[in-house]
């Protein structure tokens, strides 16, 4: 049996995500909160040799990032909190 010391979930399970919400517009991870942001703009003489340099850019960010640095928030709870009980007031 061969196990992983590092808790990096299988190869095959993470991957490329296109994530959008208000504070950010992108790629990320499927199984953490890694998000790419390019360093500037892409090197290259052409479109597409801008284009082939980002995804390159991203893809190396992508395998190299260790998902256990970037811990996903829980999400947030949908149960209501119990209300406070109300001391019921005594009539003379």
């Amino acid at each position: 049996m061969v196990t992983s010391a590092s808790h990096e979930p299988p190869a095959g399970r993470r991957e490329l995500a296109w994530v959008e919400t208000k504070a950010f517009l992108g790629w990320g991870c499927s199984e953490c909160a890694w998000k790419f942001n390019p360093k500037g703009v892409p090197a290259g003489n052409t479109i597409a040799e801008m284009k082939q340099h980002y995804e390159q850019q991203r893809d190396e960010e992508f395998a190299q990032h260790r998902c256990a640095d970037f811990p996903t928030a829980p999400p947030p709870s949908t149960q209501r909190r119990p209300q406070p009980k109300s001391k019921a007031m005594k009539r003379p």
